[in-house]
């Protein structure tokens, strides 16, 4: 049988939903053609200030070198900073193998599919004219000389001329596609260096809602001051309490069309289009009109499942299971009794680097010539189901997740790793449905990930206690003391005290502390901080507990003591630890 194409998606934080859009339209699409698709998806965006661990995050990318790819659609919009960017052209560009850009700027190497939407964008103007009976509408379009901003001003132009109605230069600016632009712009209105219009359309939600808000600072009220529409239909963390009118914008068709021109290149053949998703106008508050569209049944039964399934994961406990877990096959049976709480999932494969698994199984022997080993494969039905060493190049991962010739497959590759330290690979996959994966898969993976720092670390701490067995002084002393750190380290919040532990192990005081610090580096209190700061970080990162409660379950008994104590510790306040793991969680 012919081998399939196939292609590399790149992109992060896919859990978002413009980028979820896209990535269905790309995999309905893929579908259709009968082609393998790898989504590539970082679980952020390298945004600024980036941290260790983020920044190794794109090692995930070094796979985009694998000889397996055909071509790849490139989103380069969803990365941040231009030294990432710069990195990922690099990448592809030396693989030599076809790149589609999604509705970036022109590239000098790659190509560039760029939604075309003037039509949608003139139907809120005609919304602003025909239903709302404004006459004098400004533009505030995007950055000057992309595609979009220009051809979004071009529909304003002609909508404005179809009704005979008044403009000038000064009617049109040219904007940022982000929230700068639009506070500069309500500063010129609120002056009056730029007289007040009726109403203003926007090229994009973001800059809309930026100006909403820039005006509402000022005393300008949207819309009984001045009408305000959006465009898109994505918008993260709105800064303003007024809802958008708006259009969302077809990024699903997006993909699709950049699919279709990717496989037109890579095989010289045309492919059959999938249906397009017909939108209207979204309608909000900010033009003036009372939203009425209420939620069809379908989709009022899946906001009710996926909040469902949302709050099974976060009140299940899995990240304390996973970090009390004593052996790598008992943390992967969890995971894979676990697993179901990610909504529409179908398989589940991890695989790990030889070097993390030698750091766990000491005595497994992998060969030599084998980097990585898949140690779990899981489905949803259960009829593929287990655990097993299976050992195999890196270079060969593609081609193993989609050597089964019988249908197309699509797999979403995540990276496992603590800062630099690199464990391997969680491949997903959502069978033929063209789904992506929520906010709760990057956690889970988070999870996984501390869960096999621990174990690694847990593993390596035995290892040396069997050592020094040989050499301790008091044997017997020595095994209470190992049992009394493992108690400690696991219900670091209890009231310990050397007193207690004295009595405990019928020592004196000075002779307890100093054979504590002698067998493992530490006094028994330098190890309590560290073990309530690791429980501390464990619960800023995975809960939404208040910074007090969290202070109540580490053990502690003040809050300031407890704040003071962990930015000595760990360099920053916990506000900034919990905000910058989360980020780096995808959550």
């Amino acid at each position: 049988m012919k081998k399939r194409l196939t292609v590399g998606v790149i992109t992060a934080e896919c859990y978002r939903d413009y980028t979820t859009d896209m990535i269905c339209g790309i995999l309905a699409q893929s579908e259709r053609a009968g082609c393998n698709v790898i989504v590539l998806a970082a679980r952020n965006n390298f945004q600024e200030p980036v941290s260790p661990h983020v920044a190794h995050e794109a090692d995930l990318f070094r796979l985009i070198g694998l000889p397996d790819f055909d071509g790849f659609i490139y989103d380069q919009n969803a990365f941040a900073l231009d030294g990432i960017r710069k990195k990922l052209d690099a990448l592809l560009k030396r693989t030599g193998k076809p790149v589609m850009l999604l509705d970036a700027r022109e590239h000098p190497f790659f190509d560039n599919t760029v939604s075309h939407d003037p039509e949608d964008f003139a139907m809120l103007i005609e919304h602003m004219i025909q239903v709302h009976g404004h006459r004098k509408i400004y533009c505030l379009t995007g950055t000057k000389g992309t595609a979009q901003a220009e051809d979004r001003l071009e529909a304003y132009f002609h909508v404005m001329q179809r009704h005979g109605l008044y403009y000038d230069d000064s009617y049109f600016t040219y904007g940022d596609f982000w929230r700068e632009a639009p506070v500069n712009y309500a500063q010129r209105l609120v002056s009056g260096a730029l007289a007040m219009p009726e109403a203003v359309v926007c090229a994009n939600d973001i800059m809309a809602d930026a100006l909403i808000a820039a005006l509402a600072r000022a005393g300008i009220r949207v819309p009984q001051d001045v009408a305000v529409t959006g465009f898109d239909g994505y918008l993260d963390d709105a800064q303003s309490d007024v809802t958008l009118t708006s259009f969302p914008k077809s990024c699903y068709q997006l993909g699709a069309d950049a699919f279709r021109r990717l496989y037109s290149i890579i095989t010289g053949r045309s492919c059959r289009r999938i249906p397009s998703r017909h939108s209207r106008i979204q309608i909000g508050h900010s033009c003036g009109c009372i939203p009425v569209q209420a939620p069809s049944a379908k989709s009022r039964r899946e906001k009710r499942l996926l909040s469902r399934y949302k709050e099974w994961f976060y009140h299940s406990e899995v990240l304390f299971e996973m970090m009390h877990t004593e052996s790598l096959h008992d943390l992967l049976f969890l995971l894979a009794s676990r697993i179901y709480l990610i909504c529409h999932w179908n398989e589940l494969r991890i695989f790990l680097t030889n070097s993390y698994l030698q750091s766990v199984q000491p005595h497994s022997h992998l060969p030599a010539h084998k980097d990585c080993c898949e140690v779990l494969r899981t489905d949803r039905a259960g009829k593929n189901s287990g655990m097993e060493e299976h050992p195999l190049k890196q270079s060969d991962l593609i081609a193993y997740l989609t050597q089964d010739p019988g249908h197309p497959h699509a797999w979403f590759l995540s990276p496992l790793h603590m800062d630099e330290q690199q464990f391997g690979y969680a491949a997903l996959s959502f069978g033929r449905l063209a789904c992506c994966y929520p906010p709760e898969y990057c956690t889970l993976t988070g999870y996984l990930n501390l869960a096999l720092e621990q174990l690694a670390e847990k593993t390596k701490l035995r290892a040396q206690s069997a050592g020094s067995m040989k050499d301790v002084e008091n044997p017997h002393l020595y095994r209470q003391l190992v049992q009394i750190r493992e108690e400690m380290q696991q219900h670091p919040e209890s009231d310990w005290n050397v007193e207690a532990l004295c009595q405990r192990t019928h020592v004196s005081r000075s002779y307890l502390q100093r054979m504590y610090k002698r067998y493992f580096g530490k006094s028994i209190f330098e190890e309590l901080i560290g073990f309530r700061l690791q429980k501390a970080k464990e619960l800023l990162a995975g809960t939404d507990h208040t910074l007090a409660q969290i202070a109540e379950l580490c053990g502690y008994t003040s809050y300031a003591h407890f704040a003071k104590q962990f930015k000595a510790y760990e360099g920053i306040t916990l506000s900034m630890y919990r905000e910058r793991s989360r980020k780096a969680g995808g959550m």
